[in-house]
Parts: C-alpha cells; sequence; structure tokens
C-alpha cells in the first residue's frame, strides 16, 4: 500500500478535529460516569515511523505498570483508541464506578467495568466524529491489561501502521475534580489520517 504523505497543515487539522470531538462528547462523557467535572488537555498530532514509538511514551511510566483499555473502530478509516493510567490509578478509578473507597486488586467486575468505560468513550469520540465528519466506523471489543506502556503500546501500534510502517498520532488527558487522571491515544495510518481530512 501506498503511504501518502502527511504534511505539518495535515497534523494541526487532525489536531483541531480531535479537540473538537474530546471536547464536545468525549470530557462530557467521562464526567458523566464518574459524576465529577473534567478537565482536559490535547497534545499534538504527530507523524511517527514505527520505530519512534518510545516518543509516545509519558515520563511518568518509568518502572510503572500500566492499566490500559484498548479498542479499535473499523470503516471509512481505521483508528486505535487506547485509554491508560498507572496500576493504582486504575484501581482508583475503578472503585469510583464500583462505588467503593478503594480496591487492592483487580476483579473481573472491575475490569469489565473499566473495558466499559473504555466503549463508552470511544462511542461518544466516534459519535462526534461521524456527526462533525461524517465517518462511519464501528467497534471491536475493548481488551484491557496491565503491563509496561511499551509492552501495551506495540500490539496497537504494529496492529494499525503495519502496512505503512508509519503512525498519526494524537493524546488526551482528562483530569477529574477528585484527581483521577486517564490518558487517551488515538493511532491511525496516514492512509487513514489523508481519508479523515478529505471528509473535513
Amino acid at each position: 500500500m501506498q503511504t501518502l504523505a502527511v504534511t505539518e497543515n495535515d497534523l494541526n487539522r487532525l489536531t483541531e478535529i480531535f479537540s473538537k470531538c474530546v471536547s464536545t462528547s468525549t470530557a462530557q462523557a467521562l464526567g458523566t460516569l464518574l459524576g465529577e467535572s473534567i478537565q482536559h488537555h490535547i497534545g499534538k498530532t504527530e507523524f511517527l515511523d514505527i520505530t519512534q514509538l518510545d516518543q509516545l511514551t509519558p515520563a511518568f511510566s518509568d518502572g510503572t505498570n500500566m492499566s490500559a483499555i484498548y479498542l479499535k473502530q473499523t470503516g471509512d478509516i481505521d483508528v486505535g483508541v487506547l485509554y491508560y493510567m498507572p496500576e493504582k490509578d486504575g484501581k482508583k478509578f475503578a472503585a469510583k464506578l464500583l462505588g467503593k473507597t478503594r480496591l487492592d486488586s483487580f476483579t473481573k467486575l472491575s475490569k469489565s467495568s473499566l473495558s466499559e468505560t473504555g466503549n463508552i468513550l470511544s462511542g461518544s469520540f466516534f459519535n462526534a466524529l461521524a456527526n462533525d465528519q461524517g465517518c462511519k466506523t464501528s467497534a471491536d471489543i475493548p481488551g484491557f491489561a496491565v503491563d509496561s506502556f511499551m509492552s501495551i503500546l506495540e500490539i496497537p501500534a504494529m496492529e494499525i501502521g503495519i502496512q505503512t510502517q508509519s503512525l498519526v498520532a494524537c493524546s488526551a488527558e482528562f483530569f477529574s475534580s477528585s484527581g483521577l487522571k486517564l490518558r487517551m491515544l488515538m493511532i491511525l495510518d496516514p492512509n487513514s489520517a489523508k481519508k479523515l481530512l478529505e471528509k473535513h
């Protein structure tokens, strides 16, 4: 498959698209789920070679296992969405969802609640993308894992970027009023990125 060149202007336009979808839909969905007000921040959209995944690694992940939910959306465009936070924060997040004061270990129910959170947040994001860009997609079943950030990232990165050996990625951070933090990483190949821009 021929890879289309992604320009700096393309990346800026993609950041605007992602920012609008996250701001108008995903942050609100998370606030409703947690029953808290949510602040969020959108990072720059980057174009990376598949060998440059370490550039997506947050500093706080060194030596720390992440709890993560991954979903892939396919259709007009193919996009991977990874939600992640340090394992201890994942337990706090799951405890909040389950109405508990604390959670010492991940149970089947807590893993399920986090996976469903990923489903809901992705649904809100892709509904906004469909409304704004006319992109129709459908979701795979979410997967939950606790592992190092790079181990978690390698699976979606290879799945999305295997043909072009490159990725377009954008991250978002969410902060709840009680101190819960969640990160969202959107990954797509350059061809899907161009398709998305053509619809804009």
